[in-house]
């Protein structure tokens, strides 16, 4: 803290000479003139750090010691501002930059958005961009509560919403859950129906009456629960029908097939000559760079970081940097090993998909073959997957 209030006042350091420094020294420290940094460079003279408010309360002490001072150096705002004095232009771009800071600051240069899943942060900027809610406005123009209820109304999936400003960023957390419009679906009367073939493996049933069981062997279409009660008397007889919406977890187990071909010849991107750099500004869709344009047979890697004062304040500026090399393509093919590690490549992005969809594999009857010109992996898999498809009961009330 001292360090900065001296470069704000401004401090000189000086050379004191004579023959009695130390009592220079004690008539500085009983007047309360405070040094910093004194060292002994001989035996007559030491070199100190003084603030220059306090430089000029020397003169008295100077003549009655009869020391001599000389100033080294002149350090600080006060001393940077009289040695510019001339430059008027400086000084307006440094007021001109305060301005344009102070300016800045008081809009919103960053909507982020968080907890969402099911809406994309583009489809909810684009409706705050219809609400008159964008990067640039004036954060006195943002109503937050306004903006939280124009999102819960707009989202059915939405169940909360907070807005809030931090610096220049528009602050939006999401809480996402079941719509409205689900649930009223979910509460109609309903069967459930297989919608896929296999034997039965898994069944816990909530709501409904069961129809098939573990073990059973089900066909597209079959009823698998029923969402059609009986209500009996004493004697077994079915006095009325209740109807509700049917509601289980029912997984069956079935073997699927599944075959990939591709061509043992393939066209590669062979890097040529040395990368060039270049880095360039964005301000929104305008681009100021130092590089070149890209050509045919170049590829080009960019990479943008946003311009920021604080943490919660960003510019609207980019900073980007650009990789660029030519490449050429020429023709290789696969060796048996490759085409092996490429099929078994392709063939984990789709196991990949199929459990990101809650299937199961538990059973790989897969082979790769290299037939000729091609690499063929053919094969079936036993998978366990979930079914049940709700299909609407017409009662006789309609």
């Amino acid at each position: 803290m001292n360090r900065i209030l001296d470069l704000i006042y401004g401090y000189v350091e000086i050379l004191v000479q004579g023959e009695n420094p130390e009592r220079f020294l004690n008539l500085c420290k009983n007047r309360n003139i405070y040094m910093e940094k004194i060292r002994y460079t001989d035996d007559d003279q030491l070199t100190a750090q003084i603030r220059a408010t306090d430089f000029r309360r020397l003169g008295p002490i100077r003549r009655k010691t009869g020391v001599y001072i000389r100033i080294i150096q002149k350090q600080g705002m006060p001393f940077f501002f009289f040695r510019n004095r001339k430059r008027k232009a400086f000084f307006a771009g440094l007021l001109l930059a305060g301005v344009l800071i102070f300016v800045m600051t008081g809009r919103i240069w960053n909507i982020h958005i968080e907890g969402n899943v099911r809406n994309s942060t583009e489809t909810i900027l684009d409706f705050l961009k219809e609400q008159g809610v964008s990067h640039g406005m004036s954060k006195k123009k943002v109503d937050c509560s306004e903006i939280a209820a124009s999102v819960r109304r707009k989202f059915s999936q939405v169940t909360w919403v907070s807005a809030r400003i931090e610096g220049t960023r528009l602050l939006l957390e999401i809480r996402e859950g079941i719509s409205r419009k689900n649930i009223k679906e979910d509460t109609a009367a309903c069967d459930l129906t297989a919608d896929k073939a296999g034997v039965i493996t898994e069944m816990v049933v909530r709501s409904g009456v069961p129809v098939k069981k573990p073990g059973d062997i089900c066909k597209k279409g079959d009823l698998l629960v029923s969402g059609e009660l009986h209500i009996m008397n004493d004697s077994q007889e079915i006095v009325r029908k209740e109807y509700v919406h049917a509601d289980a977890d029912i997984y069956i187990s079935r073997k699927i097939s599944y075959y990939q071909e591709f061509p043992m010849k393939y066209q590669a991107e062979e890097s040529v000559g040395k990368v060039r750099k270049g880095v360039y500004l964005r301000f929104g869709c305008f681009y100021l760079g130092l590089y070149r344009t890209v050509e045919q047979n170049q590829w080009c890697m960019m990479e943008e970081y946003p311009l920021r004062v604080t943490e919660n304040f960003v510019l609207p500026v980019w900073f980007g940097k650009t990789k660029m090399r030519e490449y050429r393509k020429t023709e290789k093919l696969y060796t048996e090993k490759e085409a092996v590690r490429e099929a078994d490549r392709i063939f984990r992005i789709y196991e990949k998909k199929l459990l990101e969809s809650g299937t199961k594999i538990t059973e790989n009857h897969i082979r790769t073959d290299i037939t000729g010109q091609s690499c063929v992996t053919k094969g079936t898999l036993q998978i366990v997957q979930k079914v049940g498809k709700n299909r609407v009961i017409l009662t006789e009330n309609g």
